[in-house]
């Protein structure tokens, strides 16, 4: 009789027992925190066309991301709608000008960036790109939002 009731109990626990969820390979959709900003210094004119011209950005249906706080080496890949890679770099952000890196993006099409540490996924929408010039994207680990872009017409300084 003792056997039976041990029996029970266990095949009892074993069966309430649920096993944990797993999800490999798949991507977050980051909720990320948005501002629009063109009230801090601004960089001299021959740097900012100096950034343009580096990155062959001068045209008006280009926009350029600036990658700034909080990267620690980690992989970042920037990629637009039709999954063209654009960037693609183990990011360090520079402690002194708080720049990580800058790019190039066509801002006629929705544009990824993809953090492969926290597996999470912005997305910079085309309509808000065509109306800024600079899209800056700042890490903010440990938070809700993972990361805060703020849209500018204004190129801060990078040195």
């Amino acid at each position: 009789m003792k056997k039976i009731v041990f029996i029970f109990v266990i095949a009892f626990t074993l069966v309430m027992c649920k096993s944990a969820k797993t999800t490999t390979g798949t991507t977050a959709k980051a909720e990320t925190e948005v501002k629009y900003r063109d009230d801090f210094r601004s960089a001299s004119a021959t740097e900012r066309n100096a950034l343009l011209k580096s990155l062959k950005a001068t045209a008006a249906n280009y926009s350029v991301v600036v990658l700034t706080q909080n990267y620690k080496g980690e992989k970042i890949t920037v990629s637009n709608a039709t999954t063209k890679k654009l960037y693609s770099d183990y990011v360090i952000s520079n402690l002194k000008t708080g720049i990580a890196a800058t790019t190039r993006i066509d801002n006629t099409v929705d544009t990824k960036i993809y953090d492969d540490l926290t597996k999470t996924e912005i997305v910079i929408k085309a309509k808000d790109a065509q109306k800024h010039k600079y899209v800056y994207v700042m890490k903010k680990p440990g938070e809700a939002s993972p990361f805060l872009v703020t849209y500018s017409n204004t190129l801060r300084p990078l040195k």
